[in-house]
């Protein structure tokens, strides 16, 4: 699409011809519209999919041009190096406007932002903190708001800024509310429900690209770190399958739990890589795992041992999500036709963000599957109480516990056939289209 479909004024459209911008992308296309248009949005997308471009475009077209003392736009962002590259994007296209911009960062004293805020602002751009001090203290004025916006949504999640959100968002008159996230999930569910009336949901998936050829994937998403740890546990049951089995954690500590957990529940079976003074056994190299007939599992820390040259084992668990991209995606990458290997990851909410990264650089989405059945997931009593519905039937004896038709092993499928028995694909979030 060419930028006169996007309906801006003259000024803007010199401003990105300018800067560059000759066409518009998939976000900007379904988004601009809907925001000139007065409607609270929620705009999902991968990092360069257009969602900066497409807040400072509708922001500037809205304003239009400078006007008394207090602010009518205020964007919050997660940290101060964000703010100022928001600033640079305000400079850049509202070069032809005589709108005025203003950032509130950690660092500077309030009595000089407030001398600054009183000589007349249009748009703020600043930390939720930062924000919310200068407004107790009465320093900034947000009466005269018409556009209230929160960038990187995940990231102000990630931070603890939820509760500082919500309690600016409800002190805030009436006004037009646009949160923008590279991911969706369920906290980020929970601040937006308090914020955004009647809004509409723009979601844009990876730019198509050259796909990368890498194994075959699996994603399970899961709520906290227990889970994960009762979801590995849960797989490493299946003893016939998971007959050689690498688990990376990003730290030692991590690695060390999770080797401790799993020795609980399969003694004499995990060990650990390339660790001294551990109470757990400890092999030097995988060649000696590969050989080692009794131990089946070994856990890895990225954090001593980043290794991605994988061999032949082939089963890969990212415990953890590396924050390295490169690290996750040269293990994954496939050596040959032939190579059956499987990788699973676990991601939390917060993780997500560098799942949908890694996505970006391969090209491709990674399969999510639901849950095994029988996983309990810390912090839902109603898991914990099927699982204990269970085990007072196994308590019953063998002559009165009948096997679950679910469980029970009347097939003789390959590895990688079996392993589809886990679960479909399950993609659960709110659409607002």
């Amino acid at each position: 699409m060419s930028l006169d479909q996007l309906k801006l004024n003259k000024q803007l459209i010199t401003a990105m011809q300018d800067a560059g911008f000759s066409r518009i992308r998939e976000f900007q296309a379904r988004s601009v519209s809907r925001i000139l248009g007065g409607q609270d949005l929620l705009g999902i997308g991968p990092e360069g999919c257009g969602k900066t471009t497409s807040l400072v475009l509708t922001t500037l077209m809205r304003l239009k041009y400078a006007q008394g003392e207090a602010p009518r736009a205020l964007v919050l962002v997660p940290d101060k190096d964000t703010g100022l590259a928001l600033l640079e994007h305000f400079t850049m296209l509202g070069k032809n406007t005589d709108l005025r911009y203003f950032g509130i960062f950690p660092g500077a004293g309030m009595e000089g932002l407030k001398e600054e805020l009183e000589k007349g602002v249009d748009i703020v751009v600043g930390t939720p903190d930062r924000i919310q001090a200068m407004y107790y203290k009465n320093s900034i004025n947000l009466s005269q708001l018409k556009v209230f916006i929160i960038d990187d949504a995940e990231r102000h999640i990630k931070q603890g800024f939820q509760t500082i959100i919500l309690q600016i968002a409800e002190s805030l008159l009436k006004c037009q509310r646009l949160i923008f996230s590279e991911v969706y999930h369920e906290k980020l569910e929970r601040l937006i429900e308090p914020i955004l009336n009647h809004y509409n949901t723009v979601e844009v998936d990876i730019d198509s690209m050259e796909q990368m050829d890498v194994i075959d994937q699996v994603l399970y998403h899961v709520p906290n770190y227990k889970t994960k740890l009762n979801l590995i546990n849960l797989l490493m049951r299946d003893t016939e399958v998971f007959s050689k089995v690498l688990i990376f954690a990003n730290t030692k500590i991590t690695a060390e739990s999770i080797c401790k957990s799993l020795d609980k529940r399969n003694p004499g079976e995990v060990a650990l890589f390339k660790v001294n003074r551990s109470s757990y056994p400890s092999l030097p190299s995988l060649d000696a795992f590969i050989e080692n007939s009794e131990i089946r599992m070994l856990v890895v820390s990225n954090e001593e041992n980043p290794i991605t040259d994988t061999a032949d084992i082939p089963f890969i668990f990212h415990f953890d999500i590396p924050p390295s991209k490169v690290l996750f995606i040269d293990r994954i990458k496939k050596e040959t036709q032939n190579n059956e290997k499987l990788s699973f990851s676990f991601a939390t909410d917060i993780e997500l963000i560098l799942i949908r990264k890694i996505e970006q650089e391969i090209g491709q989405n990674l399969p999510v599957e639901e849950l095994p059945i029988g996983l309990i997931i810390e912090g839902d009593r109603k898991s914990h109480k099927e699982n204990e519905a269970d085990e007072q039937d196994e308590t019953k004896g063998a002559a009165f516990h009948e096997k679950k038709a679910s469980n029970a092993k009347t097939y003789n499928y390959k590895y990688m056939e079996r392993l589809k028995l886990f679960g479909k694909k399950n993609r659960k979030h709110k659409k607002g289209e």
